[in-house]
């Protein structure tokens, strides 16, 4: 039996899609990560399991892998902000902080009430500590 063809209930992918964001908040990066393509068999058609596995590229410091995974979301489901705020997040972390910083805005305009809006606030008001640690990084690595 393939992983495709169980079933669980709405109920069990909930506890599933938990345990992956438990382990990568654990800092259990590779565990998280099986967890959540073990998610994506389960919901091939969700921008869920993919933008949870940008959230571990992110934690890796992998900012453009993050970034596929975030925009393979949205191909998926255009309207997700829950997609577009980790898209954001790792536009930033590039250094793309024109880019990253509209795309907040646009959020947070969105549903100014969501938690992705507060997320985005949250990154807006921390663009200039990630720009400048991402801007020492380069000088640290031109040296």
């Amino acid at each position: 039996m393939r992983l495709s063809h169980v079933k669980p209930s709405d109920e069990e992918l909930r506890v599933i899609l938990e345990s992956g964001f438990v382990l990568r908040e654990a800092g259990r990066l590779d565990d998280a990560d099986a967890v959540f393509r073990g998610a994506l068999e389960l919901l091939p058609d969700s921008d869920v399991p993919r933008v949870a596995l940008g959230t571990v590229e992110l934690q890796r410091g992998r900012f453009a892998e993050a970034q596929a995974l975030c925009e393979e979301a949205l191909r998926l489901q255009p309207a997700s902000l829950y997609a577009r705020v980790h898209r954001a997040e790792s536009l930033l972390f590039q250094q793309r902080r024109d880019e990253a910083e509209e795309e907040l805005r646009e959020i947070e305009a969105a549903d100014p009430d969501s938690p992705h809006a507060r997320t985005a606030r949250a990154l807006l008001e921390a663009a200039d500590l990630i720009c400048a640690s991402g801007a020492q990084g380069d000088v640290a690595a031109a040296k």
